[in-house]
């Protein structure tokens, strides 16, 4: 396997913080605007910065420790064995915070306020309702996660992949 594969997490992280500083210089704007406080604006950057690049930076790490060759050695929800499990964990841990960010937190209420304007075509007047976000954020996240684990379980194997799995589960 190419060695991009190897380094995916790490170079994803990396991507992601690009996306994190145009959001940055985007939210300026809408607070410029007064659609947003400064202070609602850093901490939406703290927070998705750790999501963004922290995340990827975990599987990363667990990948690196694995010895894997590419992502695909994680699977989708795959608890077979331990970083299997520990990546598993991680994206699990991802959906259920980015859920509860928007039906129990501030989230569908930012978002719906500064929602169009990280877009790739920003909006800077354009708003959305806290139930669209809701619905559209857990449709994502469900059809992501639904999707991508129906694909994992269907695609067939790479003969190619190395994936050691010297640690196994309970």
């Amino acid at each position: 396997m190419p060695l991009i594969f190897k380094y995916f997490w790490f170079i994803g992280a990396a991507f992601m913080l690009v996306n994190i500083a145009i959001w940055r210089r985007r939210l300026v704007t809408i607070v410029g605007r007064g659609t947003v406080s400064k202070s609602e604006a850093d901490h939406f950057i703290n927070w998705i910065a750790a999501w963004f690049v922290g995340g990827p930076f975990l599987l990363g790490i667990i990948a690196a420790a694995a010895g894997w060759s590419s992502p695909l050695c994680a699977g989708i929800l795959v608890f077979d064995t331990v970083p299997k499990t520990l990546a598993s964990l991680v994206t699990l841990a991802g959906w259920a915070a980015i859920l509860w960010w928007v039906w129990r937190g501030t989230g569908a209420d930012f978002l719906a306020r500064v929602g169009p304007a990280l877009s790739s075509q920003p909006s800077y007047d354009k708003h959305y309702s806290t139930a669209h976000v809701r619905v559209i954020v857990t449709a994502l996240v469900l059809a992501s996660g639904v999707g991508a684990a129906i694909a994992w379980r269907t695609m067939p194997a790479n003969p190619n992949l190395t994936c050691p799995a010297t640690i196994a589960a309970g």
